[in-house]
């Protein structure tokens, strides 16, 4: 019988909340305190709809691919390569979504917080390959 012995996964819920809370927490927390010290109201109210928002959902996305990734073995090996495939297909799904829902007025604040949530969870969620090792 054979005995494999896998390294577990850096792919769970549990990684996932702790990846998905500060890509809301801190992108809000740092426009609304921009916009409290600017006096701007609506930067202030951007700060915890479009701007967190964006940037959670660029990350739960992003997680799920790169989870993806590591199920079928797919650019294990070149870190820059899938970070770079990622980010570019998260800001250009977050251009499309402004298009569509007609939101140019926040497209800056959208794209920025996509490109921001991608870019922290390609670099920093590690990819693990799998070996078939008999023992």
């Amino acid at each position: 019988m054979k005995n494999r012995n896998y390294p577990s996964s850096a792919f769970n819920l549990r990684s996932l909340f702790a990846a998905a809370v500060p890509s809301y927490v801190f992108p809000t927390l740092m426009s609304f305190v921009s916009g409290l010290l600017l006096q701007k109201t609506e930067l202030m109210t951007a700060s915890y709809t479009t701007i967190g928002l964006s940037s959670l959902v660029s990350t739960i996305l992003s997680f799920i691919i790169l989870w993806q990734f590591e199920s079928r073995k797919i650019l294990n090996h070149h870190r820059l390569i899938r970070s770079l495939l990622i980010i570019l297909f998260m800001i250009s799904l977050g251009m499309m979504c402004t298009t569509i829902f007609s939101l140019q007025s926040e497209r800056f604040n959208i794209i920025f917080s996509v490109f921001l949530g991608a870019a922290i969870i390609t670099i920093r969620q590690e990819i693990k390959n799998y070996k078939d090792e008999k023992n």
